[in-house]
């Protein structure tokens, strides 16, 4: 038996070590996990943080507008540095700054999936670690199978066995990594990044020889291809990252690009899963062939094989429910799109009665959307020849039940990177069934809007800023920008956040009344909500102040819809704003009503501001007041996120 007194990691502790001979140190201090055969998750751990992280998102979408500073940052320097790292419960140190203490603590998850969210009250801009022992009987190859949310580094032995920068959703499985582990105990640190919403991980270790048996059985799963036009690039993506290539650790996938002669016309080689670009200018306009070849060694390959397309392809007239002026018409009359996802049959009655004229529901539920006054949109999600026939039964069988209103073709084909021409024939074919009801798509990713905008008659825009990081103005913004780059020839829906991301808020009354008004500023001709009910919550339950603001929300603009569908996507005012951060557009009916519709673009800046106003008075709607027109001109007050709407007599 023996004492030790010694310095660690910058303050004086006594640990007193009962040596045996032969034997090893006690283990109490920090977990360890030898539970190496079922395949169960870790759920033990010591945890350390959170750091700063400067995660700033530039963009609205892209990892390649994502930077994560803290990810690359070494903060265990004061212990040796992150490959060196072997703390023990209670271990503490001063943080790069000097300005704060960090100490190791116990975290023990009751769920496979470990959450740093619920663990640590600072969890947005940040990253953590958290570190444990494997104890293994045998040196051995093994698969560490990890998840993130967001990215993750991994050290195993004072080595950097995985790095993955992604923004993504925390869940199980998602990253393999080889590894080697050592008779006795080895030392396993885990890294974690966070921008905003949930964060956490998961990790277990998996047999070597039955993974990649497992990977080799499901293939087709693992070796999918795709491709999508961003802005001035092909991004080709073949198999899921961290999956396919522990089969042929180091082997990259060769793509072959051929033209519409089967002309070999471009080549070029990535990892699996990692995004291999083709500079557009590359290619003449015209369908595309992609070939993707990996060597899964032994002298076997795998192929993958889409089509893509270079240029803009066709588009149809609108279906004759459309209008010119861009407006959805019933029974002759334009009309506001006003709908929701998720509602239940028993809400149909009550959403009618709010102002809502359609909700997104399935087919086996349109008598009871028409039995309510609605209409519904019947949604479909896929990219594949089932799919298509699908598509194609359903319309089919429905397009004359009078509570159709459109077709959803898909969520999201570009963030989901779905095949464009099969997207394209969708649209076609839904077009030559049903010439009368639209198709349309939800899209996220602003840098798809030319492509897959041209396989819908409405392109329904989902910003979701809050709070994701993203500039509430980017709903704005983003209409605008489809508008643009589909030529201002088909309807543009605003599909607004009426949701929280796991761990994260709700919008609040005044963010949610600013993005809807924004969003009709910029021209949109109709208006979609998600959603009434997610991931197991009730919407009304969970903040009926919220609810019961956006019903008054849809009363509102329901009493304004003539400004809304009138030809046009309004006129920008130039107005004085010593701060330049109001903005205002008049819309005006074909009777000669004028609505201006000024917002406070800024979260945290409040203005005074001059409108000129062509008119003798002005009732602010919604507002129970009136200003007084002086000189062709109003002032007004407006608080960070503030709206008003000027009714012009």
């Amino acid at each position: 038996m023996s004492v030790m007194i010694f310095l660690r990691n910058s303050w004086l502790a006594i640990i007193v070590h009962f040596l045996l001979v032969g034997g090893t140190q006690a283990e109490n201090d920090h977990p360890t996990f030898d539970d190496l055969q079922s395949g169960s998750y870790v759920r033990e751990w010591l945890v350390c943080g959170p750091f700063p992280n400067d995660s700033r998102r530039v963009g609205s979408i892209s990892l390649e507008d994502y930077a994560s500073n803290g990810f690359y940052q070494d903060f265990l320097g004061p212990m040796g540095g992150e490959l060196n790292a072997d703390p023990r419960l209670g271990d503490s140190f001063t943080g790069p700054t000097g300005a704060k203490e960090y100490s190791w603590k116990e975290l023990r998850s009751e769920d496979d999936l470990v959450s740093f969210e619920n663990f640590f009250e600072e969890n947005d801009n940040v990253v953590a670690y958290a570190y444990t022992l494997i104890e293994s009987p045998k040196s051995q190859r093994a698969i560490l199978s990890v998840g993130s949310n967001d990215g993750i580094r991994v050290f195993l032995n004072g080595a950097l066995v995985h790095s993955h920068l992604i923004l993504r959703w925390l869940g199980k499985d998602t990253d393999y990594v080889p590894i080697t582990l050592n008779q006795g105990l080895n030392r396993l640190l885990i890294k974690v990044d966070e921008s905003g919403g949930d964060w956490g991980f998961s990790a277990r270790v998996l047999d070597y020889e039955e993974t990649l048996r497992s990977i080799r059985e499901n293939i087709e799963e693992h070796s999918k291809l795709r491709v999508v036009t961003r802005e001035d690039h092909l991004t080709v993506f073949f198999g899921e990252p961290y999956k396919l290539e522990t089969l042929h650790p180091g082997t990259l996938v060769r793509v072959d690009v051929m033209n519409e002669q089967g002309e070999l016309v471009a080549r070029l080689s990535g990892r699996c899963g990692k995004p291999i670009e083709f500079p557009l200018s590359g290619f003449e306009d015209g369908p595309l062939r992609f070939k993707a070849t990996f060597p899964m060694g032994e002298g076997r390959v795998i192929e993958s094989e889409r089509g893509h397309y270079v240029g803009k392809l066709p588009r149809h007239d609108p279906p004759s429910m459309i209008g010119k002026d861009l407006a959805f018409r019933k029974d002759g009359k334009p009309y506001l799109p006003i709908g929701i996802y998720s509602a239940q049959p028993q809400e149909y009655a009550d959403l009618k009665a709010a102002g809502f004229n359609f909700v997104v529901a399935g087919v086996g539920n349109l008598d009871k959307v028409h039995e309510a006054g609605l209409m519904a949109s019947v949604g479909f999600h896929g990219d594949d020849a089932a799919y298509l026939k699908h598509l194609e039964e359903t319309v089919k069988q429905y397009k004359d039940h009078p509570a159709v209103l459109c077709w959803m073709l898909a969520d999201e084909p570009g963030y989901n990177q779905m095949d464009l021409l099969i997207m394209h024939n969708a649209y076609k074919l839904v077009h030559e069934i049903d010439p009368i009801h639209p198709s349309y798509l939800v899209i996220t990713d602003p840098r798809v809007y030319e492509t897959f905008g041209r396989c819908c008659d409405v392109l329904a825009i989902d910003t979701y800023p809050i709070s994701k990081k993203f500039p509430i103005n980017d709903v704005g913004f983003n209409i605008a920008k489809a508008y643009s780059e589909l030529n201002r020839d088909l309807p543009v829906w605003h599909c607004g956040q009426l949701f929280a991301w796991p761990s994260d808020r709700l919008p609040t009354p005044e963010e949610n009344r600013f993005m809807n008004y924004l969003a009709l500023a910029d021209g949109a001709k109709g208006l979609l909500w998600y959603g009434m009910h997610w991931y197991g919550t009730s919407l009304p339950a969970e903040d009926p102040n919220l609810w019961k603001a956006h019903c008054d929300l849809v009363r509102e603009v329901k009493d304004l819809e003539g400004f809304f569908i009138a030809p046009g996507l309004g006129q920008e005012l130039e107005i004085e704003d010593t701060n330049r951060v109001v903005r205002a557009n008049m819309k005006e009916t074909e009777d000669g009503e004028q609505l201006v519709l000024a917002l406070n673009t800024s979260t945290d800046t409040p203005t005074d501001v001059t409108l000129p106003i062509d008119g003798k008075s002005v009732e602010v709607v919604g507002e129970n007041r009136q200003i007084k027109v002086i000189d062709g001109s109003i002032s007004d007050r407006f608080e960070p996120l503030s709206v008003h709407l000027y009714l012009v007599r």
